[in-house]
């Protein structure tokens, strides 16, 4: 094993990566299942749980055991936040995606537009949480609104739409716009501050 897939390793290790890998599986397995099921909104509403599940597992991956020790090592930390953020919502975005072409012959599966704008959204919200808060805290304002969001469904007011986003189906512009500003702010945030000690 080489010196820099060691430290690969060590990273992943130290960040519970591979207990989040797991749970994006879960996720992705939830939201196949709710593809199985005859009622195209009761699919709906599971697939962007699927979405909620996996990214509140993001949070333990945003700080390491030491945080102190790690912003003392000699790494390019806004480039490493920056991938680490990028990487993890791509990989539950592809197993979501993949659930989604595996079922797309139904016609009751969570369109790829709202997948491709709740995952980065929400994952960089989730960020800038850790960012505000601390890594420990950081799953609650974004999975809460993210629930929220699902249990009050769409709305047709342009307030609305920024609130309840996620669940705009076919997003529109206000929702596409809210969901853009998070995924900026959120990983410019993680990415300059880190989780907050």
């Amino acid at each position: 094993m080489t010196r820099g897939s060691r430290g690969l390793m060590l990273y992943a290790r130290s960040r519970s990566i591979p207990a989040t890998l797991l749970v994006f599986l879960a996720a992705a397995c939830l939201a196949w299942t709710g593809y199985l099921t005859d009622d195209p909104a009761t699919a709906h509403r599971i697939g962007l749980i699927a979405v909620v599940l996996g990214v509140a597992a993001v949070p333990r991956t945003l700080a390491g055991p030491d945080e102190e020790l790690e912003r003392a090592t000699a790494l390019p930390w806004r480039l490493v936040r920056t991938l680490h953020l990028t990487l993890l919502a791509g990989l539950l975005l592809s197993l979501l995606a993949a659930d989604h072409l595996i079922t797309a012959r139904q016609s009751h599966t969570v369109p790829f537009d709202n997948l491709a704008q709740a995952v980065p959204a929400l994952t960089a919200s989730t960020a800038l949480s850790a960012a505000c808060f601390g890594a420990r805290t950081a799953w609650m304002p974004s999975v809460g609104w993210g629930l929220l969001m699902i249990a009050v469904g769409p709305r047709i007011s342009l307030g609305g739409q920024a609130l309840t986003w996620m669940v705009q189906e076919p997003p529109t512009v206000t929702s596409a716009t809210t969901a853009a500003l998070l995924t900026v702010v959120g990983v410019a945030a993680y990415a300059r501050r880190g989780s907050r000690l």
